[in-house]
């Protein structure tokens, strides 16, 4: 067992050292365990069983002069009575409520912050389900993920208190985060992301980021970190990038969890920046593990049609044939960590990626690191990263004698990549002219 978790920490070492937070996430599986067996909680069965766990989501229409955040509480009678299992906070100016819920019954309550005193209050509800719950059953739900809750019309008049055991601060975070060398971007918080992303969601509160206010007129150029990575990974390239023409946008996740749920997510980001947002058009850039997420979420979106927002698509580093390693402790770890599964060669995650048809339909630059005499990046082996029925559907492949950060951080690469980058966003500005 031992040896097999050695193994998995070997295909880590180009994105953290993550020894320590393992044998912290072991652990705490195990307590969890014990914990469920002898008084099971909707809250457990989620930690435990994240894959089996879905995204409730649905608009919320505010009634009345309010700019600071709100709050949606998801309670449950499954395992006893009135459990709250998610607490989670919406920021203006995206009225979306979301909870990541196991199958069950929910009734659903929604605070704001009525008396500025940076904390919502039992008194300060302002909207919850009133004829029946909402009942999450996974033959309902959406793309693997998505299970679509009803809409809330929430009036601030209305004002009413409920006797749950409510007290959450009201914390605003902004989607701006002024540079990626902010704190907020650490890499520890990458390796907490992987093993417990309770902790992590705690942190972010949202999953997508941006340097700067929205810009419609941009082309938006959004970047999937890999397994345990961060935003900050992709300092070097974004800092090449002629910042009038296009805005980067990060998706900062808890790469830990089960890839297709991400990519799902990640789907409905593109669909809302396409839809709601008006965003012009998009390229997506994946770095290692984050390019699977892409591809599957490119996957999913494409489905039904023809789309036009997504221009490209840019990978480096990914390991689209899979991890042998991870494979190998799916097998004999005493504890497994989600995306091990989906990133394990000949796993079915992978075999629904192949069938996928984005990568054949969207523009597709494929860029691969190596370090001479090696027939990987130093973490990845060549073979995974140019997995035939990926690399063929490519447009161009593009090979570095680089690691596999190294690649990030490579001026050859990052020259190459602004080309392409240019290259895939040539029909917008052809047609500005």
């Amino acid at each position: 067992r031992t040896a097999a978790v050695m193994m998995v920490f070997l295909f880590l070492a180009g994105c953290s050292s993550s020894a320590g937070h393992y044998l912290g996430f072991w652990k705490k599986e195990r307590e969890r365990e014990k914990e469920f067996h002898q008084g099971p909680t909707a809250k457990l069965e989620r930690e435990i069983h994240p894959e089996d766990s879905y995204l409730l989501s649905g608009p919320v229409v505010l009634k009345g002069s309010y700019n600071g955040p709100l709050l949606v509480v998801a309670v449950t009678d499954k395992f006893k009575s009135r459990e709250i299992v998610a607490e989670r906070v919406i920021h203006p100016p995206v009225f979306y409520y979301q909870a990541y819920l196991p199958e069950g019954d929910y009734d659903l309550f929604f605070f704001a912050d009525l008396d500025g005193d940076g904390w919502f209050a039992p008194a300060e509800m302002i909207g919850s389900t009133t004829a029946a719950p909402v009942k999450i059953r996974k033959e309902k739900v959406r793309d693997g993920l998505t299970f679509v809750g009803p809409s809330f019309t929430l009036d601030l008049k209305n004002r009413a208190e409920t006797d749950l055991p409510v007290k959450v601060r009201s914390v605003k975070q902004d989607y701006i985060v002024n540079s990626l060398d902010s704190a907020f971007f650490d890499p520890e918080w990458g390796e907490i992301g992987m093993f417990d992303a309770r902790t992590f969601f705690a942190h972010t509160q949202r999953f997508i980021f941006s340097l700067e206010k929205f810009d419609p007129n941009k082309t938006a150029v959004f970047f999937v970190h890999g397994v345990a990575g961060t935003p900050r990974d992709f300092k070097y390239l974004v800092e090449g990038l002629d910042r009038s023409r296009y805005q980067p946008w990060f998706m900062y996740y808890p790469s830990g969890g089960p890839l297709q749920k991400l990519g799902s997510f990640f789907a409905e980001v593109l669909r809302v920046f396409d839809e709601d947002f008006r965003s012009r058009q998009a390229i997506v850039v994946a770095h290692s593990m984050g390019g699977l997420v892409a591809l599957s979420a490119l996957n999913e979106y494409s489905q039904g049609g023809e789309r036009h927002y997504v221009k490209g698509y840019i990978s480096f580093d990914s390991p689209y044939g899979g991890v042998e390693s991870a494979r190998k402790a799916v097998e004999s770890a005493p504890a497994v960590v989600a995306c091990w599964r989906d990133v394990a060669t000949g796993s079915s995650f992978l075999e629904k990626l192949y069938s996928g048809s984005a990568a054949r339909n969207i523009p597709f630059h494929m860029f691969f690191g190596y370090e001479t005499g090696s027939s990987s990046d130093g973490t990845i082996t060549l073979q995974s990263q140019l997995e035939q029925r990926v690399q063929f559907a490519a447009e161009k492949v593009y090979g570095f004698n680089a690691d596999h950060v190294g690649v990030l951080n490579n001026d050859p690469a990052r020259r190459k990549f602004l080309e392409a980058l240019d290259h895939l966003d040539a029909p917008r500005k052809a047609a500005n002219k």
